[in-house]
Order: C-alpha cells, then structure tokens, then sequence
C-alpha cells in the first residue's frame, strides 16, 4: 500500500476559519503537514501539494493571479469565495491558464461543521485519485514484467493499451501505438492487408461474439519473419455488460514450434544420410490408404571391406553417396535406411512387372556406375530385390521380407560371378 503525504498552504481569512482543517484527522496512510499565511508567500505556496485560499474581503482576480503563479502544476487549489466572486473566479482563471486550474470552489459563508464536511468529502476524492494511481501501477508494473506481448483492444481492434515486450516487439513506443491498428502496427502491405491475412481480427470476432476466453494459434508477420503466436483473447465489458473490446496475451512459440519440428525430424530420420529411418516407415504405411505398393530392399556389396580398410569415416562417405544417388532415381518415392548398408524404397501406384523389374535394374546400375567412377570405391556395387502387392498396406511386412530374399539372391548371384 502506498504512502502519501500531502503538504498544505492555508491562505486564511480574517475569521481564521482554515485552521478547523489542521484538526481533522488523515485518512490511513496519509500524513498532512501545513503551513498557514494571512497573506500569500510564493515560495511557501510552491511547496504545497494543497492549497486552500480564503478569497472574503480581498482583490480576488490579484489573488488568484499569484496563486496561479506560484503554485505547483499538480497541486490542487480550492478556493473558497463568495457568490459574487464565484463566476468572476472561474472566469478569470480561464483566461490566465486557459485550464481549469482551479480544483474547486467552495462557497462563503461557510460554518465550520460545512468546512469540515467539504474537507472530508474531498480527502475521499483525493484517496480516490491515489487508489486509481495505485491500481494502474500495480497493472503497469505487472503487465510490464511479463515477457510476452499482452494489449486491450477496442471492438474496432484499436490498441488502446499494450505493455513493454509488445511495444519492443514490434519495435514502436507506446505513444506510437495507442489507437492504431494491426494494419499500421505490424506495418502489413496494403495488398496483404486486403486479402486479410495475419490481422488476427476473425478471432477478436469470435471472442466478443462468444463472450469467453478463447485459444488461438495464429501467425503475424515482423518484418520478414513470420512468427507463431499461441494467444489467450477474453471480452472486455462495459458498465451495462455489453462487450467494449478484448484484452489478449501473446505467447511467441515459433522456436518452441522449430525445436518440435526438429524432434520429429530427428525421431524419423537417419542422421547420417538424412533419408527417413524403419520407424518413419511404418507410421508412414500406417497412415497409407489400401492400394498398389511396391518394395525395393537395396544393399550394398562389399561395404565391410570399406570400413576395415579405409575406415568408418570412408565408410559413411558411402552411405552418404549412395543415399543422393536413392534421391535421384527416386524422387518421388519415400527412401530409407533401414540398417548398416541397407535401404529400403516405397513406390506407390499401380505398376507392371516389366516395370518393376526395369526400375530395379535402373537403380542397380546406377549405384554400380557411380562407384566404377570412385578409384577407391570400384568393388562397390548394389543388390536389389523388388516385390508388389495390389494390397500393399495390408502386405507390407511379407513384402518387405520378399523383396529382401530377392535381394540377398540377386547379392548371391553377383557373388558367383
């Protein structure tokens, strides 16, 4: 809770009818000091946070001009006047600041039980103004301290209020914001904005339509850069219950999104050759419709001597090799490393033994001419095995072990030539 101590300047009448203020009590956590004049002393006026000047039986229009002068641009002045001096005071004080300088003007005659009554009433407006104070800064401080992007929105979708990481994030100040819209803040193309992309403003919609808290994923655009927002959106209400706007949390996920995206990645594939891995295959036959699908197990010959003799370091430069070649022959089939030298591809589509049987021998020759080239990898050549079902999904593991006998024949047959 706040503490606020209020310094008053008691510019009192011939009656002495002010010093009944020095007698009542503060409010809790407020502490009053005085100081008290007949006639006015500039400096003491300045330092006062309160001033209340008795203006019976003085040049009220001089008076209200040294007050005017030489008070604080904070502080409050209340005046307490006679009727006939009323409108002369309002008027007067318009003219020399062209504001309403003047807090109040309390009316002459007054007993001191009124007196009394009016200071009481204005302590409470007073803790009023430093409760709202204390509000707001406690809002302030809080939204400030979050570090993701928090607003409040008017149903048109004008920010009327945003915190520190949101004026960071899109690289405006506050100033800058307040009023505007998406199209100006997120600094949207026109043409981009016409077609209504990454406004977010479907959502505000259907906040304020439901009348709850909703969640949303949506995408905004800074700079080049597209990021990924998960945002919390909940109706404003006005004093009769009708929705006024909303207020919105944004929580950027794009690297959380990235680091997802990157876990998957590295669970379905190989990290050697980067082709998919056997679990990738079989959550990717899971989701297949039945139909024509055509196995291809591929192997490599004489990959052991490889490693013993060059190394593994050589060893991996060939799967490498082999598994950009796979890319080539197959671009349009999914391909991938199933053990040490082993690969496996996945055609889908309806398909003729003839054809079966030319791709097949397509890929062989390809792995086998890439390596003839290769001084140190001219023994390496590839066995493949070829096997096809109309109900491939439904057949995939008998096809799998098919076109693998296939494959360790046809790696036999090379053996013995």
């Amino acid at each position: 809770m706040y503490h606020c101590h209020i310094c008053f300047y008691l510019l009192d009448g011939d009656n002495g009818l002010l010093t009944t203020v020095k007698e009542i009590e503060p409010l809790l956590h407020f502490t009053h000091e005085f100081l008290s004049d007949n006639i006015p002393v500039g400096e003491a006026m300045h330092n006062a946070d309160v001033i209340l000047a008795d203006m019976s039986g003085k040049d009220c229009m001089e008076l209200l001009q040294m007050l005017l002068t030489y008070k604080k641009n904070e502080a409050e002045l209340i005046l307490l006047a006679q009727k006939d001096q009323t409108m002369l005071l309002i008027d007067q004080a318009k003219a020399l600041t062209g504001t309403e300088e003047v807090t109040d003007i309390w009316p002459m005659p007054m007993s001191k039980d009124e007196l009394c009554f009016r200071f009481r009433k204005w302590q409470e407006t007073y803790k009023m103004r430093k409760d709202f104070w204390q509000n707001r800064n406690y809002l302030d401080s809080m939204i400030n301290s979050v570090p993701h992007m928090i607003w409040y929105k008017d149903k048109e979708g004008a920010h009327m209020k945003v915190n520190e990481f949101f004026c960071q994030t899109v690289n405006k100040t506050m100033e800058q914001i307040k009023g505007r819209g998406h199209y100006y803040i997120w600094d949207i193309d026109p043409e981009e904005y016409a077609k209504g992309e990454f406004i977010c403003m479907e959502s505000e919609y259907e906040v304020m339509e439901k009348r709850e808290t909703c969640v949303f994923d949506e995408n905004v655009k800074i700079g080049d850069s597209i990021r990924q927002l998960k945002t919390y959106k909940s109706p404003l209400f006005d004093l009769d219950g009708s929705v006024m706007g909303t207020v919105g949390v944004a929580i950027d996920v794009t690297q959380e999104r990235l680091y997802e995206q990157m876990i998957v990645k590295n669970a379905n594939t190989d990290f050697l050759t980067g082709l998919y891995n056997r679990r990738y295959v079989y959550e990717y036959i899971d989701q297949m419709e039945e139909g024509h699908l055509t196995i291809f197990c591929i192997d490599l010959n004489k990959f052991k001597s490889i490693n013993d003799i060059y190394g593994h370091q050589e060893g991996d430069r060939v799967l490498v090799f082999t598994a950009k070649i796979l890319q080539k022959c197959m671009p349009e089939s999914l391909i991938a490393r199933t053990g040490g030298d082993e690969f496996l591809i996945v055609m889908s589509g309806e398909h003729t033994e003839q054809e079966i049987e030319e791709t097949r021998q397509m890929i062989e020759q390809r792995i086998d001419n890439a390596y003839a080239e290769e001084a140190h990898f001219r023994d390496i050549s590839a066995s493949v095995g070829a096997a096809h079902s109309a109900r491939g999904r439904e057949a995939f593991d008998a096809l799998v072990g098919e076109a693998d006998a296939l494959m360790y024949r046809e790696k036999e047959r090379k053996r013995k030539r």
